[in-house]
């Protein structure tokens, strides 16, 4: 069984990564050899708009706890105040102008004694940042996911292309072979016609396929960031094993407790659960220590002279702060209200995301048995249909079959031959999206699939 990786980021390597990257995609260039789906896998996480977006949004929702963490350490102030003043003192039968710079100085330090919210809110970003990894860990998954695709419909476009050459190919034989028989009189017209006919229609079919092919190669591109040469194949005598274990029943277990969904949902649930004891919070008191230095200027007229003069004015100030709410208009209590219905959602959520990854990994554990079935089937199939093939050509070569039944067989043997090709990158995929509803794709487990590729 695969265990799914639950490192994050791994902070301070991108440059080298993104380095090696480089080298590496350059080397493939120069020596023209295959590109693969793990090299792309490295090249996509350097590049993909999507997975840089979710990383970055990991880094900012990481700095959530540290936040929360701040509420619980001390806050420490310093103000300063400066005045510019003009006063006139009019006493004694006298009358003084004075201008003063007086300053306020003050350093107010602050530590939360007793704030029960706060602590609670500290518990919810811890549980928050394990929430953000899991997005980000589905976002692994979902580029995974999104460059396989690519990768295998850009496969399956070039064994299309390929197929429709080979096909027009065959058929222009025939129909070569047609008109030297319609020249010597063993054959009809309707036979060169019946070949003429096939063989324009592949050609439009082989436009067709050239243009999926354009498509396809630009959506790879566009997740990779780079151009894309050769890619690596599968091998047409890969045999594709059927996945471990092999019950839906146990994949719906797994999918159950380690779906990255179910586990946000799990995770969302204690959250609720935490917002429900901040309403009741609510009903306590906060405690508070509080210091202060201040320091400041006053000025004083002197009676004697008749002049005033200024002095300094120390004070050094500590003390405790307690607020106790008595009566918030009812506010308290429908908080608590709301935040309970709020934590009964999460509960049904955390059911639901449950059900759903279970059904999930059922339904595509069943894909993945009917896929391997029908590349079975498809693979008998093909020998089956080459076999008649060769029959029909045989039969048509001592007049016993007619042209259009050599066309027939050779357009079902190509058929057969796309649609095998198509069902084994389709189980490929399954077997992949098997592997993300239970929480386990990773990049060993792109590895494996890597391994059956060849250039």
């Amino acid at each position: 069984m695969i265990q799914p990786d639950r490192s994050s980021l791994q902070h301070g390597s991108s440059g080298l990564k993104g380095l090696l990257v480089f080298l590496g995609l350059a080397l493939v260039h120069t020596l023209g050899l295959s590109q693969n789906l793990a090299g792309l896998y490295e090249m996509a996480k350097q590049r993909d708009s999507t997975y840089l977006a979710a990383a970055s949004q990991l880094k900012a929702d990481l700095e959530t706890k540290n936040q929360a963490f701040a509420a619980l350490l001390p806050n420490i102030n310093l103000n300063a105040r400066i005045e510019k003043q003009e006063n006139t003192y009019d006493a004694f039968g006298m009358s003084i102008d004075a201008s003063r710079n007086p300053g306020t100085y003050s350093l107010v330090l602050n530590q939360a004694l007793f704030r029960p919210q706060a602590w609670e809110s500290y518990k919810q970003s811890q549980l928050n940042g394990e929430i953000a990894k899991l997005s980000f860990r589905q976002a692994e998954q979902d580029l995974i996911l999104r460059l396989s695709r690519a990768y295998f419909d850009l496969l399956a476009a070039q064994d299309e292309l390929a197929n429709f050459r080979d096909q027009k190919q065959a058929i222009a034989e025939q129909l070569s072979f047609a008109k030297a028989s319609f020249e010597v009189g063993s054959a009809t017209i309707t036979d060169q016609q019946e070949a003429q006919a096939r063989h324009d229609l592949v050609v439009a079919q082989e436009l067709a396929a050239e243009n999926q092919l354009a498509v396809r190669l630009l959506q790879l591109e566009t997740i990779v960031g780079s151009p894309v040469d050769k890619l690596a194949a599968l091998p047409p005598a890969t045999q594709l094993s059927a996945p471990t274990p092999n019950t839906p029943n146990a994949w719906a277990e797994q999918a159950r407790h380690n779906n990255v969904l179910a586990q946000q949902a799990q995770l969302s649930q204690l959250i609720a659960k935490g917002e429900v004891k901040k309403a009741h919070y609510g009903h306590l008191p906060t405690l508070d220590l509080t210091a202060q230095v201040v320091e400041s200027e006053q000025q004083i007229f002197d009676g004697n002279n008749g002049r005033p003069f200024d002095i300094g004015v120390d004070s050094t100030t500590i003390g405790l702060v307690m607020n106790l709410p008595i009566f918030s208009g009812g506010a308290t209590q429908s908080k608590v209200r709301q935040q309970a219905a709020l934590l009964e959602k999460a509960l049904n959520n955390v059911d639901q995301a449950k059900q759903n990854a279970t059904q999930t990994a059922k339904a595509t554990f069943l894909q993945v048995q009917t896929g391997l079935a029908q590349v079975k089937a498809l693979e008998t199939a093909v020998a089956s249909s080459e076999l008649a093939l060769q029959s029909n050509k045989t039969a048509y070569d001592v007049g016993i079959r007619i042209n259009v039944d050599v066309l027939n067989a050779q357009q079902q043997f190509n058929a057969v031959q796309r649609d095998l090709s198509k069902a084994k990158y389709t189980s490929l995929i399954n077997m992949l999206e098997l592997q993300a509803v239970t929480g386990q794709l990773d990049a060993t487990a792109l590895q494996q699939i890597n391994s059956l590729l060849t250039d």
